[in-house]
């Protein structure tokens, strides 16, 4: 079996719950996080409900859907596919706000 030496993986360990704790788990992180999360748990829904509002190229995929699950899954895959700032610019157009 092959593993860390003990002195490195003390050493990993130590970097691991650094990174957790003031990257990861930040308290500005999980701000930023809750903020994301708002977002998505918007604009989900509103494609879901709202297919049209999705770009012309999606139409067809839209069209071929031939049940909510598929639906679903197109509309997952556009919302997962935004940049961030594409996200954000969406959601304050459709919903109105920076969440």
């Amino acid at each position: 079996m092959i593993r860390f030496s003990k002195p490195l993986y003390q050493e990993l360990k130590a970097i691991r719950s650094f990174l957790f704790h003031r990257m990861y788990r930040a308290p500005s992180v999980m701000v930023e996080r809750a903020r994301v999360t708002r977002m998505v748990n918007d604009l989900f829904p509103l494609f879901l409900s709202q297919p049209a509002l999705l770009p012309a190229e999606w139409r067809s995929d839209i069209e071929a859907a031939q049940d909510e699950v598929t639906l679903a899954r197109i509309v997952a895959d556009y919302v997962a596919g935004m940049t961030d700032r594409f996200a954000i610019q969406e959601h304050a157009r459709l919903i109105g706000d920076k969440a």
